[in-house]
């Protein structure tokens, strides 16, 4: 039945993300990429993110090395250890896992995925003590155990076919609930940023922003009705619960997130995975916030405000 109605209806329309200096979407950084992980190795509980643009049809690598010696530039050269590498073939339509230690490559594994040119692209790895998780459009796509222990990484090497708008690691195993103060207030021109995972049964998570006593904004994603609500609690009385957002619910159990939340002057603006969702106004003024909670069915990656 969905097979006939896309071709009744054509496929559905993807959310256009926006591409200017509140989501970091307005450049990009060349290839080849290599950068030294801060703290000089991976930690677990942290993620590793790359996002980017597909500019060929030929392949692009995303490499977690043991050191910078990562091509060749002479016969017979010796590469440093690739404990992970990811190998998207845009022709093929596949992505490949495998590692190479010590020259020898290991076993294999692939999944399907369908790039196009010009087709944006998010790949990210969630790093346990014994296996990276491997997300690929915010889907868990393969579970890849450690060759060798997780600390051997000290570089990512990303090549090929690609632009980036970015690669970041950030993240540790969060507490839900989950609170922290603002230092120096959520004023305009701030962005909080919120990465998670919806479980399989979640039900609802909210994010609430706090003025001292007074809630100044709850939004509350709620799963069996599809909807985004906001409220918020003034002089001991709630204010009205309203739907914000567009028809189209941005979230998807058993999926990552991206949960943007720019302070202009007289509103919020909301991203999900860096597209525009929903636009509210302040009801406490936003200088006055100064704690943030997230509670509910949500896996936490990272909070970081800028």
């Amino acid at each position: 039945m969905a097979a006939f109605l896309r071709k009744l209806f054509g496929p559905k329309k993807q959310r256009q993300t926006r591409k200017d200096s509140i989501t970091g979407r307005n450049k990009t950084l060349g290839v080849p990429y290599l950068s030294r992980l801060e703290g000089n190795h991976l930690q677990p509980g942290q993620s590793l993110i790359v996002r980017g643009i597909i500019t060929g049809n030929d392949s692009f690598v995303v490499n977690l090395t043991s050191g910078p010696i990562v091509e060749a530039e002479e016969p017979g050269e010796v590469l440093d250890n690739r404990l992970l590498s990811i190998r998207c073939d845009v022709g093929k339509g596949k992505i490949c896992f495998n590692a190479c230690v010590d020259g020898e490559w290991g076993k294999e594994g692939a999944i399907k995925q369908r790039y196009r040119v010009q087709d944006e692209f998010d790949i990210r790895v969630r790093c346990f003590e014994d296996q990276f998780h491997i997300y690929v459009e915010h889907r868990l796509v393969a579970k890849f155990a450690h060759y060798v222990p997780m600390n051997n990484i000290s570089h990512v090497y990303v090549n090929g076919d690609v632009l980036l708008y970015g690669v970041s690691w950030e993240g540790k195993f969060y507490q839900v609930p989950y609170a922290a103060d603002i230092p120096g207030n959520f004023y305009a021109g701030r962005r909080l940023f919120v990465s998670g995972i919806v479980p399989k049964a979640a039900k609802q998570f909210s994010i609430d922003f706090h003025a001292g006593t007074e809630l100044a904004t709850r939004i509350r994603t709620i799963f069996p009705m599809k909807k985004v609500l906001r409220t918020s609690r003034t002089n001991d009385r709630w204010g009205p619960e309203e739907r914000i957002g567009d028809a189209d619910f941005p979230f998807k159990r058993k999926h990552t997130f991206d949960l943007l939340i720019y302070c202009g002057e007289n509103k919020f603006e909301i991203f999900v995975n860096d597209c525009p969702f929903a636009s509210v106004d302040h009801r406490v003024p936003s200088n006055q916030i100064n704690k943030l909670s997230i509670d509910g069915d949500i896996v936490l990656l990272g909070v970081h405000l800028k």
